[in-house]
Parts: C-alpha cells; structure tokens; sequence
C-alpha cells in the first residue's frame, strides 16, 4: 500500500514537472491578437500625462503589474535589459501599474526601479485593456494597434521575442 502511494506521488511530481516544463517552452511564445487601443488617460509616476495619442507612431510594449505580483517582479529585470536593446530603434516600452497608487508604486521603485516610463493605473486600467491576470504584456502597432499579447511573465531581452516587436517598425 505505502509503495502505491509513494508511486502515486512520484508520478504527480513527473506530471507536475512536464506540465511546468511546457509552460516555460510556451510562455516565450506572443499570441496575435486585433483589438482596438482602449481610450485611457494615466499619469506616469514622472507626473507626465499619457493618452492613446501618445503611443501613436511607433511599437509599443505596454506590461501591466502589481508590487505584491511575484511574478511581475520576476520578469522585471529581463524588461530593463530589453529596453536597454530597444531604446535606441524607436520601439517604446510602458509599464502600467494595477492601481495601488502613488505612494506603494514609489516605495517599490526605490528598491526595484524600472528603466522605462512607468504609469499608474486606476480602477478601470485593467478592464479597459482586457487585462484577466497579472503580468500581462501588450504589444501595440505604430497605428496604435494592439498585435500581440503575453499573460505571464517572458524573458523580453530574449533577441527571438523581441524581434516580434522590432518587425513592427
């Protein structure tokens, strides 16, 4: 009997670990999507204004999040150094915080500073932009576009991925 359930859970944790090993295989992966830029107006933690006229003109690589994501902080790093590569081609990168205000984004920002514009949303950003979890990146044409979308975090400095969006140029 004890052999049985020993079994039992060794194969739950080879299931386990091939199901988790199939994620990390897929999540590098963009899905196509053609959906509208959603009408917003968001204030940067710079007190900068933001609306849909100014993502007009080039790619865009728009990442919601939260401080208390671990996911979201995961993939943090990897966005630095991706913007790092995209800074000079002319695609803009935004990271849209999930509404916990000024003060908690700025707290988070002195620990964990994100090199690219950073926005603060509020109760309707993640709706509006048909966001159902946390990270969820987007990825919006020069026409203002969205084109692509990733739930969960990426490896964004990967050069494979990032050519997805530098092919919009």
């Amino acid at each position: 009997m004890n052999r049985c359930r020993c079994f039992g859970k060794v194969a739950l944790l080879i299931a386990t670990w091939l199901s988790f090993s199939c994620i990390a295989l897929a999540e590098q992966q963009l899905t196509k999507v053609d959906r509208e830029l959603p009408a917003f107006e968001l204030v940067g933690v710079d007190s900068a204004t933001w609306d849909p006229a100014a993502l007009l003109g080039k790619p865009w690589i728009i990442n919601f999040w939260a401080t208390w994501c671990p996911p979201c902080i995961e993939e943090i790093p990897a966005m630095n150094r991706a913007w790092a590569k995209l800074e000079q081609t002319g695609v803009g990168m935004l990271a849209i915080n999930a509404g916990e205000g000024a003060d908690a984004v700025a707290q988070f920002l002195d620990d964990i500073p994100i090199d690219f514009p950073t926005l603060l949303g509020d109760g309707n950003t993640l709706p509006n932009w048909s966001v159902k979890a946390l990270p969820t990146t987007i990825v919006i044409d020069s026409k203002g576009k969205v084109v692509f979308e990733a739930l969960g975090p990426r490896e964004w400095d990967d050069d494979a991925l990032l050519q997805n969006v530098i092919g919009l140029l």
